[in-house]
C-alpha cells in the first residue's frame, strides 16, 4: 500500500505518485493557487492547488508542451511493455476535440462506457487484459497513455469548453504521513525559466515591469540580469559580444537577448543569426510606425520607422507631438539611425510614468503586450 498525490483535470485522473516518489507539479502553479477543500474521507479541509487551464496554459507552452512537440513524442513514445494503439496524432487530437471531459462523474465506474465513439473504445481495448475496474474515461487515457501530463492538458485545451476546468495537485497526504514536509511543495519555476538580456537597464526595466503587471501568470519564467550594480550591457555591440562568448563557452541555451527595433539592433540581430546555439529577437514591427512623424537631413516628414527607429521608448505612451530624429547614418546597414527627440529629462519620465502603472490604470498598453508577445514566442520555441 502506500499514500499518494492526485494530479486531474475536473475527474479526469491525470496521475497518481506516492510515497518518497511522489511527482511535483510546483511549475505549473502559482502561490495564489493554494486552496482548501473539504474531501468526503477527511475531518477538516485539506489544502490542494488549483487553477483553470485556461489560466496554465500559457506555463504549460512554456515549459514545452506545445502541440508541434507533442506530436513528435506521440510519434515516438517511450518503449512500454504494453502494444501501442495505432491511432496516428492527428486523429487522435480530433477525437479529444470533441470529448465532453465535463460529462465524467466524480467516482462512477462503468465497464462499458467511454468517452469516444463506439468503435474507437472498442479499438483501444484490445491490448488491455483488464476488462474490469476501469477508471472514469478509461478510452481517453487509453488514447493517450504514451503522454505525460502536461502534454495531455495541452492537447485537453484544444476544446474550449474544457478551459475553464480546475486542474488539481492534491498532495497533501504525502505530507500528513511523513514523507514530505510541506514546504517541499512551494510552487513556481525553478529552473525552467529563461534569462532575458536587452540593450541596457531602461529596457530591461520596461520589459521587466510589462510582465509583472500585464502578465503576471507567467512573470516568474523570466529572469533579469541584477541592476543594483552597474547593467553590464551598455549598446547592441556589448550586448552581441555577450551572447558569442556565452555561445563560446556553451551557456546561451537559456538565454534570451532583446535588440532594439532600430538600425544597428537589426543589423547586430543578422549578425547573431549567421551563428548556431545563439537565441536572438528584436522588439515587434507594428503597423502605427510605418508612418511615424520624423526630422532629419531631409526635413520633416512621415516615415517607416520600423527596423530603423523603433527602441523601447516607442512602444510606451508617446508625448505629443512626438517624433523620430535621425541621427547617425550607419554604413553597414546602409540607413540612418534615429530615436525619439526628447531630452534625457524627458525620456526618464516618460519611462517612470510607465514603471508607476499598475494593470487598470487608464494607459496605452497595447503596444507592449505585443513585445511580451514576441517574447513569449520565442522563449516556447526554445522551451
Amino acid at each position: 500500500m502506500g499514500t499518494y498525490s492526485d494530479f486531474r483535470i475536473g475527474n479526469f485522473h491525470l496521475e497518481s505518485s506516492g510515497n518518497f516518489t511522489t511527482t511535483r507539479h510546483h511549475s505549473i502553479y502559482l502561490p495564489s493557487d493554494s486552496v482548501f477543500v473539504e474531501r468526503d474521507f477527511d475531518l477538516k479541509p485539506v489544502e490542494v492547488f488549483q487553477a483553470t487551464l485556461r489560466s496554465i496554459f500559457p506555463r504549460l507552452e512554456l515549459l514545452g508542451s506545445t502541440l508541434p512537440a507533442i506530436e513528435r513524442r506521440f510519434n515516438n513514445p517511450y518503449v512500454t511493455y504494453d502494444e501501442p494503439h495505432d491511432v496516428p496524432f492527428k486523429e487522435a487530437l480530433e477525437l479529444v476535440r470533441n470529448v465532453d471531459l465535463a460529462s465524467l462523474k466524480e467516482g462512477t465506474r462503468d465497464n462499458h462506457g467511454g468517452l469516444l465513439p463506439a468503435e474507437y473504445q472498442k479499438r483501444l481495448e484490445e491490448p488491455l487484459t483488464d476488462h474490469y475496474g476501469r477508471a472514469p474515461g478509461w478510452d481517453l487515457s487509453t488514447l493517450l497513455d504514451r503522454l505525460m501530463p502536461y502534454d495531455i492538458l495541452r492537447m485537453l485545451a484544444e476544446r474550449p469548453a474544457n478551459l475553464d476546468l480546475i486542474v488539481q495537485w492534491d498532495f497533501m497526504d504525502v505530507v500528513e504521513s511523513g514523507y514530505f514536509e510541506r514546504e517541499d511543495f512551494s510552487v513556481g519555476v525553478d529552473d525552467e525559466g529563461l534569462l532575458l538580456v536587452t540593450e541596457g537597464t531602461s529596457d530591461t526595466k520596461v520589459i521587466q515591469h510589462a510582465f509583472a503587471i500585464l502578465r503576471p501568470e507567467i512573470a516568474d519564467f523570466f529572469r533579469f540580469i541584477d541592476m543594483e550594480d552597474n547593467y553590464p550591457f551598455g549598446g547592441h555591440g556589448q550586448l552581441m559580444n555577450f551572447m558569442r562568448g556565452l555561445r563560446s563557452i556553451g551557456k546561451a541555451d537559456g538565454v534570451l537577448a532583446i535588440f532594439d527595433n532600430d538600425t544597428v539592433g537589426v543589423a547586430s540581430l543578422a549578425q547573431l543569426e549567421e551563428l548556431s546555439g545563439i537565441n536572438a529577437i528584436k522588439l515587434p514591427d507594428l503597423e502605427e510606425f510605418r508612418s511615424f512623424p520624423t526630422i532629419g537631413p531631409n526635413g520633416e516628414h512621415l516615415a517607416d520607422i520600423n527596423g530603423k527607429a523603433a527602441a523601447i521608448e516607442c512602444y510606451l505612451k508617446l508625448p505629443q507631438r512626438c517624433r523620430i530624429r535621425w541621427s547617425n547614418y550607419e554604413k553597414r546597414a546602409g540607413a540612418y539611425q534615429g530615436s525619439i527627440d526628447q531630452t534625457s529629462g524627458e525620456k526618464s519620465a516618460q519611462q517612470d510614468e510607465f514603471l508607476r502603472t499598475t494593470r487598470v490604470d487608464d494607459y496605452p498598453f497595447e503596444k507592449m503586450e505585443k513585445v511580451l508577445d514576441v517574447i513569449v514566442e520565442a522563449c516556447t520555441s526554445l522551451s
